[in-house]
C-alpha cells in the first residue's frame, strides 16, 4: 500500500465499509495531502464538501460553458470514501486535490458525449476491447468468479464491506488488483490517459509537499499508479489533448439516483441502508453496510 512516502488506498466507490476503513487509515497515517480520483480542474471546489451547509448526497456537475446539456457528474454521499476523505483532510488541515483528467478534457470529446455519470462514460469508452475491457469494467466480478462467487456484489460485500476483521484491507486489495492486471497489454487510450495524468499529479505533489501523501482511487487503478513510468512517457500520452471551457458547481442529489437499479454505474444496492452506515463512519466500526448484495446494516462501537 505504501510506496516512497505515498500510501495508496484502493476503494470501492460509494462503499461504506471502504469509507470506514479509509477514515481509520487516514487517522493512523496523518498525511499532509490527500489526493483523490476526480477531475483535477475541480480541485478548488473540493473543500466545499466539508461546509456545514453542504448536505449530501450532492453531485459535482461539470459542463461546457456553451453546452450545459453535455454534463458529467460525480456524486458524493455520506457513505462515499471520497467524501469522507475530503472531510478528514479539511478537518486535519491537509492539502486536498483531485488528480484525474480535468473535466475540460473529458468534455472536449476524449470521452463519450452526453449527460452521464463519469463511471458509465469510462466504461463506455472501453467497449469493443474484448476480455481486457471486461476485466477493467468489472475487476471485482473477475475476482469473485475466481473465488467461486456468482457475482462481484456478494464477494465484495462478504470480503470487504461486511468483514468484522478485515486485516490489512488496502494492501490485500492492491495485491489482488496487481495480480488481475498482470500481463495486460492495452487498456485503451482514454483509460491510459487517465492513469498517466494521475501519476503526473502524484509526482508533482510528491515534489511540493514534505510529508506522507494519501492517494484515494478506485481499486483497479492502484497497480498502475504504483508502477514505474517515465514522466516523459506519461506526458507524451497527454500531448495534444483537447480542452473545452467548462463550468462547475455542486448540486443536490437524491438517494435513489445512487442505486444500481437506477442505472448508475458505481451505484449501490440499497442507498438508504448505506446512508445509515455513512453517518456512522468515524464513530463505529462497520460490520455490514447493506451496499453490495446485502440490505442489512449493523455496526459495533470502535474501541
Amino acid at each position: 500500500m505504501a510506496q516512497g512516502g505515498i500510501s495508496y488506498f484502493g476503494i470501492r466507490h460509494h462503499g461504506p465499509g471502504s469509507a470506514g476503513s479509509l477514515v481509520k487509515a487516514l487517522r493512523e497515517l496523518q498525511p499532509v495531502a490527500v489526493l483523490i480520483e476526480g477531475p483535477a480542474d475541480a480541485s478548488p471546489l473540493l473543500p466545499l464538501l466539508a461546509s456545514p451547509d453542504m448536505k449530501p448526497p450532492v453531485a459535482l456537475l461539470c459542463y461546457p460553458e456553451d453546452d450545459p446539456a453535455a454534463t458529467s457528474f460525480w456524486p458524493f454521499a455520506e457513505f462515499s470514501p471520497e467524501y469522507q476523505a475530503a472531510l478528514w483532510a479539511v478537518a486535519n488541515k491537509a492539502a486536498l486535490r483531485f488528480i484525474d483528467l480535468p473535466s475540460a478534457v473529458r468534455l472536449a470529446g476524449e470521452a463519450p458525449e452526453g449527460p452521464t455519470d463519469a463511471d458509465a462514460a469510462d466504461a463506455e469508452a472501453m467497449e469493443g476491447q474484448g476480455e481486457e475491457a471486461s476485466r477493467i469494467q468489472d475487476p471485482i466480478g473477475t475476482l469473485a468468479r475466481a473465488a467461486g462467487y456468482e457475482d462481484g456484489e456478494s464477494w465484495w460485500s462478504d470480503i470487504i464491506e461486511q468483514n468484522p476483521e478485515p486485516g490489512p484491507i488496502f494492501a490485500a486489495i492492491a495485491d489482488a488488483m496487481t495480480t488481475l492486471r498482470e500481463g495486460e497489454t492495452s487498456i485503451g487510450k482514454f483509460e491510459a490517459m487517465r492513469e498517466a495524468h494521475m501519476r503526473l499529479e502524484i509526482a508533482a505533489a510528491r515534489k511540493e509537499f514534505d510529508g506522507t501523501l494519501a492517494v484515494v482511487c478506485g481499486a483497479w487503478h492502484v497497480p498502475a499508479l504504483q508502477a514505474a513510468h517515465t514522466q516523459k512517457g506519461d506526458q507524451a500520452l497527454l500531448k495534444g489533448i483537447g480542452r473545452r471551457k467548462t463550468m462547475m458547481t455542486f448540486a443536490p442529489w437524491t438517494g435513489p439516483r445512487l442505486a444500481m437499479g437506477y442505472g448508475y454505474g458505481a451505484g449501490v444496492v440499497a442507498p438508504a441502508g448505506a446512508s445509515i452506515c455513512g453517518r456512522r463512519v468515524g464513530k463505529t466500526t462497520l460490520r455490514c453496510c447493506g451496499s453490495r448484495g446485502s440490505r442489512r446494516c449493523s455496526a459495533r462501537r470502535a474501541t
